[in-house]
């Protein structure tokens, strides 16, 4: 069956399906109230789903699970990289006298 046969076809077929007579002003209703929607309440709304889905402890031991892993994480690399520019700069003391601390005050 080709394109225009299956048109022709859906074309003949007789059932139609009322629809109930306030049906167009509420779909109508429904989209101008979506497209009124400001980022206001869109961010309104995402707060307020995330406060609720953090009301469950599951989720909110998950949460605090992710936050405490990534603190230390970033501790972790925070401290190696300090320790490595300690480390620098201690060697440069020790090959050139002209390098002071930062802890010395200069004259």
């Amino acid at each position: 069956m080709n394109d225009d046969e299956l048109h022709q076809l859906l074309r003949q077929h007789p059932a139609r399906l009322p629809l109930p007579s306030a049906f167009e002003r509420e779909v109508w209703s429904r989209i101008e109230a979506d497209e009124g929607r400001s980022m206001f309440s869109l961010l309104g709304e995402f707060f307020q789903r995330l406060l609720t889905s953090l009301g469950r402890p599951a989720v909110a031991f998950a949460t605090i699970a992710i936050f405490g892993i990534v603190g230390a994480g970033t501790a972790v690399v925070m401290l190696r990289a300090e320790d490595s520019e300690r480390g620098e700069l201690a060697y440069l003391e020790t090959v050139n006298p002209l390098v002071r601390a930062h802890s010395e005050v200069e004259p």
